[in-house]
């Protein structure tokens, strides 16, 4: 019962991972109307909270939204940290050293998880699975620089601001793991998208971009973040690391949001991926897999069930 509720929550994990990579494509239908990465984050998280707030209160009442003080400084962490802060963080990035170096930057992530999961969670990686580690970080450069190495940029904010995203990024993993623990995912997710909107809407000061609102098409792609990438990935997400999962591992699955992101844009929006950027997708599917097998366990069983021949 153990194995298949975690088998469960990685799934879970796994289409969140691939919703977000879904995320590329309205953000760039958004971003063709000329509006800014901050006004495209902050309705994002903020109309996502009116469905789960109606959703809560129809399932639960009054007792749907309640949250242990625990619970709530969790919200807040994930809120302002990981989905504020966060966003800030990688979007400074891009504009200071390009997509390509920040999307690497931001990959350094499942390495920050799998040392914050020994030291606090007390998880244990096995040889192969630093393996797989390794393979997806290659295959993560593999695929946003197509081989051509040339074209990253390298300058000491941008590396900073680089890194702090990939530490927030996984912080999100390891916090949310240890929240849901406790409190119910969903509750904790309406918490955290308030507290992500009010980060991101201090900044994108929303009140001073009101005629966007009468953009029909603007509308269209922003509700369809807010429920895709705001709402159910993140529901999706927490839901998963309350199953019995490894946050190591957590981290590993959701880069399949890289690949799904990479076809995206070759299939939808003409973008071109040469052989080198495949292999990298190969390679990314590859640790993905190789993360979540364990050999160990099968080789137990293997040796439990031999059957030793009696002396004749």
């Amino acid at each position: 019962m153990v194995k298949r509720r975690s088998l469960e929550g990685y799934l879970l994990i796994f289409i969140s991972g691939i919703l977000w990579g879904l995320g590329g494509y309205y953000v760039t239908k958004i971003s063709n109307l000329g509006v800014s990465s901050l006004m495209i984050a902050f309705p994002g998280q903020f109309l996502a909270l009116f469905p789960l707030l109606i959703y809560l209160l129809g399932k639960n009442g009054v007792n749907g939204i309640k949250i242990s003080k625990k619970g709530l400084l969790y919200s807040i962490i994930l809120g302002v940290l990981t989905k504020g802060i966060f966003k800030l963080a990688y979007d400074t990035t891009i504009t200071i050293v390009g997509v390509s170096t920040a999307s690497i930057l931001l990959y350094l992530a499942p390495l920050f998880t799998a040392i914050m999961s020994m030291i606090f969670l007390k998880e244990k990686l096995l040889g192969y699975q630093y393996i797989a580690l390794l393979l997806n970080l290659l295959g993560c450069i593999i695929v946003v620089t197509g081989g051509n190495f040339a074209e990253l940029s390298i300058s000491g904010l941008g590396l900073t601001l680089g890194i702090l995203s990939g530490f927030l990024y996984a912080l999100a993993t390891v916090v949310g793991k240890v929240a849901t623990s406790g409190d119910d995912p969903e509750t904790m997710t309406l918490y955290m998208l308030m507290f992500g909107s009010i980060t991101t809407g201090a900044f994108a000061r929303p009140w001073q971009h009101l005629y966007l609102f009468t953009n029909s098409t603007f509308l269209f792609w922003i509700i369809f973040g807010a429920i895709t990438n705001g709402l159910l990935a993140n529901l999706l997400y927490l839901r998963g690391l309350s199953m019995d999962v490894d946050a190591s591992k957590a981290t590993i699955i959701t880069s399949v949001e890289v690949v799904v992101a990479t076809l995206v844009g070759v299939l939808l929006l003409n973008e071109k991926v040469n052989f080198v950027g495949y292999f990298g997708i190969a390679i990314m599917l590859v640790s993905i897999v190789l993360m979540n097998i364990n050999f160990k366990k099968r080789s137990k069983e293997v040796a439990e069930n031999e059957v030793i021949p009696e002396n004749t």
